[in-house]
């Protein structure tokens, strides 16, 4: 699901095209069927019970043993609040749990090397032109990617984070607010 309608930042259609574009692009053929635009209106999402149906509806419609949110540490407040419904609607549905990074760094749990569909990756992006024409998204988003490669080797030039917390840390936001908490308290040794 695209949540909101990309209105501050272009025109609603165009950046429809891009997505459905970019969703070809990885090789998804019937991406105008599994893809969903919200519409909600740029900035000005909100985590209330509206977006959490919306979210568990979407999970209603195409069942799924896993959500995957913008991480809690996101920057852009339209991120922030699909995270924090995201939460609410994982726990009603009782699914897994887990966040990546759009444009800020988060405390991962795992890294995947995608050094073998980086070109895919590369393609995806540049079926944005109207975004890159504002703002170099494709250069920040693989510099974080290949930012991620640090520990993984000389194999490895580019990885995605992602972070899992435990079911039992899902239930609403405070609990997973808890579970960063104890996160990075163990990275720093602390507990």
């Amino acid at each position: 699901a695209v949540v909101s309608a990309g209105d501050q930042g272009g025109d609603v259609r165009v950046r429809q095209a891009e997505s459905l574009a970019a969703l070809h692009a990885l090789g998804w053929a019937d991406a105008p069927q599994r893809l969903s635009f919200w519409g909600l209106k740029d900035r000005e999402v909100v985590p209330e019970d509206a977006l959490v149906d919306r979210i568990l509806g979407a999970l209603a419609e195409q069942p799924a043993q896993w959500l995957l949110a913008p991480s809690p540490f996101e920057v852009h407040p339209d991120h922030r609040a699909v995270c924090t419904a995201a939460i609410a609607a994982a726990a009603a549905a009782r699914v897994r749990l887990g966040f990546y990074e759009v444009g800020q760094p988060l405390a991962p749990g795992l890294l995947v090397d995608i050094t073998s569909v980086l070109a895919l990756k590369q393609a995806a992006l540049a079926c944005f032109p109207s975004q890159l024409a504002w703002q170099r998204y494709d250069e920040q988003i693989l510099a974080l990617n290949r930012y991620r490669a640090y520990t993984l080797g000389p194999s490895v030039t580019h990885a995605e984070a992602y972070w899992f917390p435990d079911p039992h840390d899902c239930t609403d936001v405070r609990a997973v607010q808890a579970a960063l908490h104890r996160l990075i308290a163990r990275r720093l040794g602390l507990g």
